[in-house]
């Protein structure tokens, strides 16, 4: 091949590769926005900014980087092609179970492969076999390339593609080591200033690739203006004062007692939605409990999704509400193991503190996270589980199961906590479930597509109820102290696209009871709408436990009514209100806790150890 038609070759290759790629990358952006949408397809008059489109040259870039690695362009172009094929499917099926879109921090969970594809019901060896078919493709195909390649005499230069390698790679890094940079100034993303309550809403009007970049490096809390060392030392003294006359009327100390806290996945009372049941509930008896005991109903932002973030408020009593974007801020993965502060409940017991998960470790760095906080052991699936029937064909274990491995723990008298997170009632609910007793009778104007599945979901909580009454009857005959902390997390992603037919919190509540055995919690404190953040100092002040000076400011907060805490706002027996119509004494103690969260997530943490720890009598 002469020189001159080499050139003219050349030229014409680069030409199609740069459409090639132009188009492609195109393409991708607009079914990565599409993604975000129901059956792909954008609402009807769905409003969009400048930024929606953008995000086609980052795309670009990751495709020439492809290229040096894989050699060939059409190679390189089908390999950028299933990668965000399969980031396509997967932030689709986000979105309809819990209309959340994929964040950076979660992409790390494929690290984890055979949990996530549990959740699409696809086996890992049918994965593993979809993987090698797709890899021995894509291998025939490189190598039939440059079998023609060598045929015709043309290869692209090897200095060329060690140029466009160190110019992508450079693009990238700067890209990510700068995100909020390129995503203001070149993807043209603007940030709002208000609570976001519905970030996928915002994402859809942002487009995918800028709001994915957008959770590259967020800023999860605002820092408080007068945040200095000065500041946290008067803090730390002023409730050191307050705990200490606190604990003046109290007799005993957490440590004494053996408790469960019990986190019953995607738990709801059904009759509590209007027009839904048209019989009886199928939680009687843990309705019984809450009416009978201390409870209520627990506010979640969640549906469908956000276990992880509901335990870690309870752990730690910090509200999720009070972080710039709530919804799209998970603690575990996104940056409490590298925060300075591990203080939890936990610190309150000498006795060992067991984890009882009957599911994957794998998942939100918990093996990490529960040994910062000083879990002693986490019995989770093939590491300690050791019931693991479930109700007929249904995914998950059941709670009936989960009551052996919990009463082998609460038996063992060296254990002082035991935090339980079941599984049964998670997604799908498609599974047919066997006789549980029950047969709900569902209101005609309820999604007639969604009806089975609501069938299946309703009868398995009624299980759970049958395994609640089990645990309580055990417990309630126990010699020593025993106190149960239950809690639903969120609503079941059955609910998910019913959200325009009820009001206000109604799919925003789930029901929570503290049940203590030897008559101590019989007509006790009944509260609604409550942050799962105020759930232990209710437990400690039921219970006329100590507290430490951090939990006698949420002691005090609880005394003035304050049920839920927010970036700008709080939540009473009166309402939602902004700070601006707080009185003065509650909006102090409201700021010092603002300031208390900063401190310990993304702060210096100054307020020593003994803040959290250490009951003053």
């Amino acid at each position: 091949m002469s020189k001159t038609k080499r050139i003219l070759l050349f030229t014409t290759y680069v030409i199609v590769l740069f459409f090639l790629i132009k188009i492609n990358s195109e393409t991708i952006v607009e079914w990565l926005n599409k993604s975000m949408f129901v059956d792909y397809t954008m609402d009807p008059g769905q409003k969009v900014k400048d930024s929606f489109s953008n995000g086609v040259l980052l795309i670009a870039v990751i495709t020439v980087f492809i290229y040096y690695i894989a050699g060939s362009a059409i190679v390189s172009i089908l390999l950028i092609d299933l990668l965000m094929l399969g980031l396509i499917y997967a932030n689709n099926v986000k979105v309809m179970e819990r209309n959340e879109f994929i964040t950076f921090s979660e992409l790390q969970t494929i690290t984890s492969p055979k949990e996530l594809l549990s959740f699409v019901n696809v086996s890992v060896g049918s994965a593993i076999l979809v993987v090698l078919g797709v890899v021995l493709a894509l291998a025939g195909l490189l190598f039939m390339i440059r079998m023609i390649s060598r045929k015709v005499n043309f290869h692209t230069n090897r200095g060329v593609r060690i140029v466009l390698f160190l110019v992508s790679l450079s693009l990238l890094v700067t890209v990510f080591v700068k995100p909020n940079y390129y995503n203001e100034q070149v993807l043209e993303f603007e940030e709002t200033h208000v609570h976001n309550w519905n970030p996928l809403q915002r994402a859809r009007q942002n487009g995918f690739i800028p709001s994915f970049m957008h959770t590259v490096k967020p800023t999860y809390m605002d820092k408080p203006a007068d945040y200095k060392k000065e500041m946290m030392m008067e803090i730390s003294r002023k409730y050191n004062a307050i705990s200490r006359k606190i604990n003046k009327g109290r007799d005993k100390s957490l440590n004494d007692s053996q408790t469960l806290l019990y986190l019953s996945e995607s738990l709801i009372d059904p009759k509590k939605l209007p027009n839904l049941l048209l019989n009886e509930t199928p939680l009687p008896f843990i309705i019984s409990v809450t009416d009978n005991n201390i409870g209520g109903s627990m506010y979640s932002q969640y549906i469908g999704g956000g276990t992880a973030n509901i335990e870690w408020s309870v752990l730690t009593s910090f509200s999720l509400e009070v972080f710039k974007e709530p919804l799209v801020v998970t603690p575990y993965s996104d940056f409490y193991s590298d925060s300075k502060n591990h203080h939890t409940i936990l610190d309150f017991y000498d006795n060992k503190k067991v984890a009882i998960h009957p599911y994957t470790a794998h998942l939100y760095k918990r093996r990490t996270i529960y040994d910062a906080i000083g879990f002693d052991k986490f019995r989770y699936l093939d590491h300690g589980i050791n019931h693991t029937e479930k109700l007929g064909n249904h995914k998950r274990v059941s709670d009936e199961a989960l009551n052996k491995d919990i009463l082998e723990v609460v038996n063992q008298q060296d254990v002082g906590l035991i935090h339980i997170l079941s599984m049964q009632n998670h997604s799908p609910y498609n599974q047919e479930l066997p006789d549980t007793g029950y047969t709900p009778e569902i209101h005609s104007d309820f999604p007639k597509k969604k009806e089975k599945e609501l069938i299946n979901y309703l009868q398995g909580i009624h299980a759970s109820d049958k395994a609640i009454e089990e645990l309580v009857n055990k417990l309630k005959n126990m010699d020593k102290e025993v106190n149960l902390l239950f809690y639903g997390d969120h609503f079941p992603s059955v609910f998910r696209g019913t959200e325009n037919r009820y009001t206000g919190d109604q799919l925003h509540e789930t029901p929570w009871f503290i049940y203590m055995n030897k008559g101590r919690s019989q007509v006790g404190v009944q509260l609604d709408g409550l942050s799962p953040a105020f759930l232990i100092p209710v437990l400690l002040r039921e219970g006329n436990y100590y507290v430490s000076p951090y939990l006698g400011l949420m002691d005090s907060l609880l005394t003035h009514g304050v049920k839920r805490i927010g970036k700008n706002y709080v939540v009473t027996e009166a309402g939602k209100l902004p700070d601006s119509e707080l009185p003065e004494d509650i909006l102090a103690m409201v700021h010092d806790y603002r300031i208390i969260q900063y401190d310990a997530l993304f702060g210096h943490d100054w307020l020593p150890d003994e803040f959290y720890t250490q009951v003053l009598e």
